[in-house]
């Protein structure tokens, strides 16, 4: 507080002493007029407005109104140009005196040195009144010293270079200490990038790389710190560039290997909790993938790598803790959330899709470090190392309703039964897991699982027409063999979900349209996969091509034609349009075939049998409209 402030408020004091004085010493009744005046003149002028509370010693006054853009000039523009003016000015001095030999090197450093104890202790002096003024002038002294002891070691060799790197800290630490004492950011990410660069200035090629990991691990630990409890975004984006950095590029590939992984394991863990914590995607992004390749660095050097797993899993942990804090996945929106939003709508507007992007790339890292940890003995078992993951996931996800725990693990015991399984073995299991999840939601009164059942069938659909049919070979009987079976099974799992097996919550429209697309999927492989098999069935019977092929094609033709029947009988006895006209779609499709390829490629009695076929199903067709049409005028 200024002298001009303390004189102001004791006249007040003094004012309110001498009015009190009076009142005391006038007559009682003159007194209470006077008092019983002063209180109708009080409420009879507006209320005023409550004096705002005095500032703290060691926090701004607030601004009345917004700086000007002179002020800015002149405040910040030439402030700065001040203080790099005058660190040239020190640095030029120090040039000078070496280069005309004026005074010896040690009395250069040490007036450096005294110099910038000098203007820092002016900074803050001046901090209190001036702020900005202060902290910059704390800054260029902090520089000076900085400097001074730089030359010291480098310029002048008057100190070792391990002793100015220390002492280069101590600067660093010392302005850090007083950046978190006035709260000061800019002063904050000035030591950390002072605290960093120290060994970049004095160190030498051949150093100690696990002395170089301690030193970081020291300064990153106390810097760290300091920009977390107060909150410092820019300071923690350079202690974490800084940490990861400079220990990758100095010490990765030389240091002891259980030293880089508990230099990376714990500089990741750390900041990723805290990016995570507070939002800071850039600190998140640094220390998730520097902690990971430095777990990677150490275990290409590790004897026994059975840590690596146990590292993995703490890496992890920060990741969990996360998903665990805030449950709730969807929506997941692009731009990330301002580091100021509540808990509580924090937790209502999904993640980022940053969040999201580290939650689901972890579990395939820890399937990396699980076959590290004994590579001969999980791929001789394949689909072990995916088992090995979605136990803990799916663990996690079904004691608790943890979506995101569970999708993961759901998502990793598919893989483990794609690679363990192959054939139609593969496409049995996937469909009994499609099930599984299915059911799970009906016993456990959830409605996550339904997804993974879909996921699931959709992935064993794709093996059983795409792998699953190419190796099919001979001995693959038609109808019968295991192809067939898991066509079937196939079949029968679309229909159980589309009958209501897939959960539907209320009646939405994107369940709907999933139940719609069930049937129609169910349908499609009925056809199509019953035409395969008949097709299949003449093939390998010791028919000769064309016999095999005639009797396919009048096969093919009845099937197309008592399915269609089928479909619009269901439709009428259901009260469905659309199956309907799913029937009648079939119908035409099978008179096209009869007309088109059936009259110029089957023989004559196969010919026959076609358009014999055609005119029976046709005439029931007609004969079920005829009948619901009837019904209806009577009703």
């Amino acid at each position: 507080m200024s002298v001009e402030e303390r004189i102001e408020r004791l006249e007040q004091r003094l004012s309110v002493l001498e009015t009190l004085v009076r009142q005391l010493a006038a007559p009682r009744g003159a007194a209470g007029g006077a008092e019983r005046e002063a209180r109708a003149a009080r409420s009879a002028a507006p209320p005023r407005p409550a004096a705002p509370p005095a500032p703290s010693p060691a926090s701004p006054s607030p601004r009345s109104s917004p700086i000007t853009s002179e002020q800015w000039i002149g405040q910040r523009v030439f402030l700065g140009i001040g203080v790099a003016a005058l660190l040239a000015a020190a640095g030029y001095l120090l040039k000078l005196s070496f280069d005309r030999n004026w005074i010896t090197p040690v009395m250069r450093c040490a007036g450096g040195v005294g110099a910038g104890v000098v203007v820092g202790a002016i900074g803050w002096r001046l901090h209190r009144r001036y702020r900005t003024y202060g902290a910059a002038l704390i800054g260029a002294g902090a520089g000076i010293i900085y400097l001074s002891v730089w030359a010291a070691a480098r310029l002048y060799g008057v100190v070792p270079s391990a002793t100015g790197i220390i002492g280069l800290a101590l600067v660093s630490v010392a302005l850090a200490m007083i950046a978190y004492a006035i709260d000061v950011e800019a002063l904050g990410t000035s030591a950390a990038l002072g605290a960093f660069f120290a060994p970049l200035l004095l160190g030498e090629s051949r150093a100690n790389s696990d002395l170089l990991l301690l030193y970081l691990a020291s300064m990153a630990c106390g810097l760290g710190l300091v920009a977390a409890r107060r909150g410092w975004r820019l300071t923690m984006f350079v202690v974490a560039a800084s940490y990861f950095g400079v220990g990758a590029a100095g010490a990765a590939t030389r240091a002891i290997p259980w030293a880089v992984l508990v230099y990376g394991v714990a500089g990741g863990t750390a900041g990723l909790y805290l990016g995570l914590r507070e939002r800071w995607w850039e600190t998140r992004f640094l220390t998730f993938s520097g902690g990971w390749w430095l777990l990677a660095a150490a275990n290409d050097r590790l004897e026994t790598h059975w840590v690596t797993l146990a590292a993995a899993i703490v890496l992890a942990a920060p990741v969990w803790w996360h998903g665990l804090r805030f449950p709730r996945v969807l929506p997941i929106h692009l731009q990330p959330l301002e580091p100021g939003t509540p808990g509580a709508r924090r937790e209502s507007l999904g993640w980022s899709a940053g969040e999201a992007g580290y939650f689901f790339v972890t579990p395939l890292l820890l399937a990396w470090a699980v076959r590290a940890a004994n590579p001969a003995w999980f791929d001789a078992t394949p689909g072990l190392t995916a088992l090995a993951v979605a136990v803990p996931y799916l663990l996690a996800g079904y004691l608790r309703p943890l979506p995101a725990f569970a999708a993961a693990g759901a998502a990793a015991l598919g893989i483990a039964a794609s690679q363990h399984w192959d054939g139609p073995a593969q496409v049995y299991v996937l469909l009994g897991l499609s099930l599984l999840w299915a059911t799970l939601d009906h016993r456990l009164g959830r409605t996550d699982g339904r997804w993974y059942a879909l996921l699931t069938l959709l992935a064993a659909l794709r093996y059983l027409f795409d792998d699953g049919w190419r190796i099919r070979d001979a001995s693959d009987a038609a109808f019968t063999g295991p192809w067939a079976l898991g066509l079937w099974g196939a079949i029968a799992t679309a229909v159980m979900f589309a009958a209501g097996w897939w959960r539907v919550v209320d009646d939405r429209e994107e369940t709907r349209v999933v139940r719609s697309g069930l049937w129609l999927v169910a349908g499609a492989m009925t056809l199509f996969g019953v035409t395969a098999e008949i097709r299949r069935y003449f093939q390998l019977r010791s028919l000769t091509a064309e016999s095999a092929s005639l009797a396919s094609g009048l096969s093919v033709s009845a099937w197309w034609l008592l399915f269609a029947a089928a479909l619009v009988g269901a439709g009428f006895r259901l009260v469905l349009k659309p199956v309907r006209i799913a029937g009648l779609a079939v119908a035409g499709l099978a008179v096209l075939k009869v007309v088109l390829f059936d009259l110029s490629s089957l023989d004559a009695l196969y010919r026959v049998g076609s358009v014999f076929i055609l005119a029976l199903v046709a005439l029931s067709l007609a004969y079920l409209y005829y009948r619901s049409d009837r019904s209806a005028r009577a009703l």
